[in-house]
């Protein structure tokens, strides 16, 4: 048995001694860790708007950030480097990298997607997760293109054709939107009166359009439900940014809402739009396969990552910085679920993560593929709270629905993995090679 094996049952026992069970999702015994592949979400930012084309829509203006519109705040920026110390204890504790020293070149990188927020919320997680090391984020070098990983845009192979993606999309909830509006009844209702209460008002029309949603064309073909679905969706989105960025309870929301219950519940409007542009199976197959090619071929070779230098060892710690609906495409084509208690089922809040961790069983050889969401609480995420294995973060092993007959200790074999996880791919829509 290795010197590095004889550490890792060491530490794993040690920590099995003190830590709950809930800060490290424990590794079956015996199993060693070879590689972790991590989806992150991006961090706290302000809204993507500027406050003149929010404040149309509102009886009150919203409150001012301390950044440009769509950029990571300063507190967003802490949130990760809290989330980056907490994967150096997990990881370190676990053997596969290094918790106090540098680790060796090559074996822990980042890929962040082109825009100024990912590449910030990318550099803060690292300095969180070695902050002495230098170990910094990579993109691609032209950053007026959009990065295929995260962005794929339409080709000949690939055309994500408009008017059929929105017909995938109205054949799901009945042809038309009135079922929708039905079951969402409540949220709307309360989200217009969070907007736009008559009081405040002066008599002029704010709030959410009265027109029907519609399903339009956005940049690249992209799909858009327009109207009152959209507008509710930004702004809840808005309002749980607020709350995480730790604004005082009468500036979220205008403090109009009672509490982070109540904003999970405006979230549902939120999750409504997500889940129609972007978790529709023809749209998240063609806007995730790369990514998702991507995480497979690094599962199976970690000298295969973007970015990643050209030496001998292969990285161990693969870290992916995108945006909330690159972990709803992947979410959709694995068929996941997953819930972090404080949150919605499936919820992506800012800096949350999906990851796939490879171990190995080496009595018998045989790899397996063990799925992970992690996500700070509210609380953790408005308080900044220091993150340990003690006091973790929201975690939970993630199940694989089509591995259910394979699995073992929740996890997959890795061939079969690899059938789900092709399978769920469109090859005419892997665009790069990994």
């Amino acid at each position: 048995m290795s010197l590095r094996v004889l550490v890792f049952a060491f530490v794993a026992a040690l920590l099995a001694a003190v830590v709950p069970a809930a800060a490290q999702i424990p590794i079956p015994p015996g199993w060693q860790p070879e590689r972790a592949v991590v989806l992150l979400r991006d961090g706290v930012h302000a809204p993507a708007q500027t406050n003149g084309e929010l404040d149309k829509y509102v009886a009150t203006p919203w409150p001012v950030w301390p950044v440009p519109p769509g950029a990571l705040t300063p507190h967003g920026a802490e949130l990760l480097r809290l989330m980056g110390a907490y994967h150096r204890a997990l990881q370190g504790g676990r053997g596969l990298t290094q918790t106090d020293d540098c680790p060796p070149a090559g074996t822990v990188a980042a890929w962040a997607d082109t825009d100024q927020r990912t590449r910030d919320s990318g550099a803060a997680l690292m300095s969180g997760l070695y902050p002495r090391c230098n170990v910094a984020p990579r993109y691609q070098a032209d950053l007026s293109k959009p990065d295929p990983l995260f962005a794929p845009q339409p080709t000949p192979s690939c055309p994500m054709d408009f008017a059929s993606n929105r017909a995938a999309l109205l054949a799901r909830i009945g042809g038309d939107f009135s079922s929708v509006l039905r079951e969402y009844a409540p949220q709307l209702s309360l989200m217009q009166a969070t907007l736009c209460p008559p009081a405040l008002s002066g008599g002029r029309q704010c709030g959410l359009p009265t027109e029907a949603p519609a399903v339009q064309r956005g940049p690249d073909g992209r799909i858009i439900i327009a109207g009152p679905i959209a507008i509710g969706s930004a702004a809840a989105e808005n309002f749980a940014m607020e709350s995480a960025e730790g604004l005082p309870a009468n500036q979220v929301a205008w403090g109009r809402l009672s509490g982070d219950s109540a904003i999970r519940n405006l979230l549902k409007i939120h999750r409504l739009e997500v889940d129609l542009a972007e978790k529709t199976l023809p749209i998240a197959q063609q806007r995730g396969s790369n990514l998702l090619s991507q995480v497979v071929t690094t599962l199976q070779d970690g000298h295969k990552f973007p970015g990643a230098p050209n030496v001998a060892e292969p990285v161990r710690l693969a870290i992916l910085i995108g945006h909330e609906h690159n972990i709803a495409h992947i979410e959709r084509l694995l068929n996941l679920a997953w819930e972090i208690p404080g949150y919605q089922a499936n919820e992506v809040s800012p800096g949350s993560a999906l990851a796939f961790e490879l171990f190995r069983e080496p009595s018998t050889g045989q790899l397996y593929v063990r799925l992970a969401f992690f996500a700070q609480t509210p609380e953790q995420m408005s308080r900044a709270t220091v993150l340990n294995l003690a006091q973790p973060p929201g975690a939970v092993a993630v199940d694989l629905p089509a591995c259910a007959a394979y699995a073992r200790e929740r996890s997959c074999p890795i061939e079969r993995f690899l059938e789900i996880a092709k399978a769920a791919i469109d090859p005419a829509c892997v665009t790069i090679k990994p």
